[in-house]
């Protein structure tokens, strides 16, 4: 009997736990993690310029920016993806010579090329998208997206940031915790994911032990009120386990639902035509300007 009553109580605690640690870390998880561009650096949609990542460091952030311009330049990634610049011509020289009185011309075909190579200047066009700050005792660490132009015609595409996802989180999330690690907020996720599985458990636990007593109460007729207790005890812990597990799930469709996720990007080509607005404001009305540009 003691036995019995410490199996439920030890479960009844570690529910507690569960839940007091899920609220806990929630808490902690209300802003995603890092941005999906952080060590997935974004596919360009044109060839004239280059997604490239700095990661800086610096006492501060101002240093911190200052170093990752200076990283910019150095990186070799972006030393290979530069185009050389190549200009051809034609050098076409005539030699004109009199053979047995006719006229016998030699032409030959010449090539020119001048090219900007590695060890000369760069005048490179570049721009950061977004950045991202961890702070430490020693200083900050900066994460910061760069586009740089690789060619002699730059072509950036248009690119905004956003925390919505959509629909697919909450389709995900019939998995607890999937929309979550799809939206980046993976201690979330695996809070979800571990929460309704270790209620899950402990439910098919309990009801393994009721059905055990159950069965029992028939072998043992002698122990039949012992045994009904029992099962009753673990008929509540198995009932408790479910509403848990079915709270969480329910709670973890609601967030992937609601909660904004990680900062991620969506780029979308700088030509062709698109539809856009600005709000306008004058000293005498404000509104909205709707643009289409060809």
């Amino acid at each position: 009997m003691g036995k019995q009553r410490a199996t439920i109580l030890c479960m009844k605690q570690s529910i507690v736990i569960i839940l007091v640690a899920f609220l806990s870390c929630l808490s902690y998880s209300v802003y995603a993690g890092k941005p999906k561009w952080v060590n997935n650096t974004p596919k360009e949609l044109n060839d004239t310029y280059r997604f490239i990542e700095i990661v800086s460091s610096g006492t501060n952030l101002s240093s911190a920016r200052t170093n990752a311009r200076q990283l910019l330049q150095e990186d070799e990634q972006l030393r290979h993806a530069v185009t050389i610049s190549v200009n051809q011509e034609n050098l076409t020289t005539i030699d004109q010579t009199i053979v047995n009185g006719n006229l016998n011309e030699t032409v030959d075909h010449n090539f020119v090329i001048t090219t900007n190579i590695k060890g000369k200047e760069f005048h490179l066009q570049a721009s950061p998208v977004d950045e991202y700050i961890e702070y430490s005792d020693g200083g900050v660490t900066l994460y910061t997206l760069f586009m740089v132009g690789v060619a002699d015609k730059v072509v950036f595409d248009r690119v905004y940031k956003t925390t919505r996802y959509g629909a697919a989180p909450v389709a995900m999330s019939i998995i607890p915790g999937l929309g979550q690690f799809y939206k980046g907020s993976y201690l979330k996720g695996g809070l979800f994911l571990g929460s309704v599985a270790a209620c899950s458990i402990a439910a098919l636990f309990c009801e393994s032990e009721r059905s055990d007593y159950k069965n029992k109460m028939q072998e043992q007729p002698q122990f039949a009120i012992e045994y009904n207790n029992k099962v009753k005890n673990y008929e509540t812990a198995r009932n408790i386990c479910i509403g848990v597990a079915a709270a969480l799930w329910l709670y973890n469709i609601v967030d992937a639902a609601a909660a904004k996720g990680a900062r991620k990007l969506i780029i979308k080509p700088s030509y062709g035509s698109h539809l856009s607005l600005y709000p306008v404001a004058t000293p005498t009305s404000a509104g909205i300007s709707l643009t289409y540009n060809f």
